[in-house]
């Protein structure tokens, strides 16, 4: 008998087929609903292991025992209020909204002599007045590398251009990915994006668009989705 198996003791093992079952379950429903792909990264990794734990639940469940009956199809799940609560709380997530799937960013303006925070200060009255830019694209590399630090760059994003002809430089401070722009919109709408930038707030460094790029694709195992050409974000 594995060491796995001998987990099984009297009075336990009920309770962690059980719990098996319920994992099996949740898993079912992620995959019924294609959701799975669409989960953030650090979820994606839990689920993984989730399935593999339950697996090895499964498998090393001594053959004597009887075993609990499979968990119920898509269709019967429905009936479950906890798998009712389930479902209403995955359709609230952002990287369940409509829409295409990529990359919301969050860019910290800063001093390039000092490497410190300095915000963007317009002329006049009512000049602008911005210390970070959100974004959202489905393609990173570009958009940070190709668009973005590009002066004479004449697209969407202009205030970025803006706090480059006035002397600044920026760091991308946060990503979050997958996300739509209906993501971006509520990260903006909710405003003080210093709460959510580890630069200002000391808790983390600049990001590279290329590593970020490579370590989803590791973690996903395939490539990213070929993104839309040039010129949309």
């Amino acid at each position: 008998m594995t060491a796995t198996a001998d987990r099984f003791g009297p009075g336990r093992s009920r309770e962690e087929l059980r719990l098996a079952q319920v994992a099996s379950g949740l898993l079912l429903l992620l995959d019924a609903h294609r959701l799975t792909g669409r989960l953030p990264l650090e979820v994606q990794v839990q689920a993984s292991r989730l399935r593999h734990a339950v697996k090895l639940a499964i498998h090393t469940e001594p053959a004597h025992r009887p075993r609990l009956a499979p968990p119920p199809p898509p269709a019967a799940v429905g009936a479950d209020p906890a798998a009712a609560a389930l479902r209403a709380w995955i359709a609230a997530q952002p990287w369940t909204q409509p829409g295409p799937q990529g990359w919301v960013y969050l860019l910290c303006f800063r001093d390039p002599t000092t490497g410190q925070h300095a915000p963007l200060h317009g002329n006049g009255v009512r000049g602008q007045y911005a210390g970070h830019y959100w974004g959202w694209t489905d393609d990173l590399i570009r958009r940070i590398t190709r668009e973005h630090r590009n002066p004479r760059w004449r697209g969407a994003g202009r205030l970025v251009q803006v706090a480059l002809e006035a002397g600044l430089t920026f760091e991308l401070a946060w990503l979050e990915y997958p996300a739509t722009r209906g993501r971006e919109r509520r990260l903006k709408n909710q405003g003080s994006a210093y709460r959510r930038c580890p630069l200002c707030r000391g808790t983390g460094g600049p990001l590279d668009p290329v590593a970020a790029v490579a370590a989803v694709a590791a973690v996903q195992g395939a490539p990213l989705p070929h993104p839309r050409p040039a010129g949309r974000r």
